[in-house]
């Protein structure tokens, strides 16, 4: 594989999303699935020289799908029976469009709070306040 066109590829897709960022300001989020934390994955990131942010070992509190959309789902599809997962999926995705673009930001800034407490605590577990 040739990273240097990996690299160039991925930078440019990355400009293109955030016209003016510098490079230098790339920081790759990455959750605990399988395919991020493989040997090879972690190495070819390593090559590719990009910082990267890990998620502590398993931390639903960093997550937003976690701490808010899933929840919110799963509250209102309760006690509901889908004869069909095209029927499931239709129902989810109603679900996700009835909430405004004003909602999804809250949840943004409770990510962003979150892991502004994760730092104050360098990491350690803490209680909810």
């Amino acid at each position: 594989m040739n990273f240097q066109v990996l690299r160039r590829d991925l930078v440019d897709a990355l400009r293109k999303k955030r016209p003016g960022l510098p490079i230098e300001h790339f920081i790759l989020h990455m959750d605990n699935a399988s395919s991020h934390t493989a040997s090879t994955t972690q190495l070819e990131i390593g090559v590719l020289g990009f910082q990267r942010i890990d998620h502590p070992p398993y931390s639903p509190d960093l997550a937003p799908f976690d701490f808010s959309i899933f929840p919110t789902i799963k509250l209102q599809l309760k006690g509901k029976r889908f004869t069909s997962l095209k029927e499931l999926v239709i129902a989810t995705t109603n679900i996700t469009r009835q909430y405004d673009r004003e909602w999804y930001y809250n949840v943004y800034k409770q990510w962003v709070h979150r892991h502004h407490r994760c730092i104050e605590h360098e990491g350690r577990y803490f209680e909810k306040e």
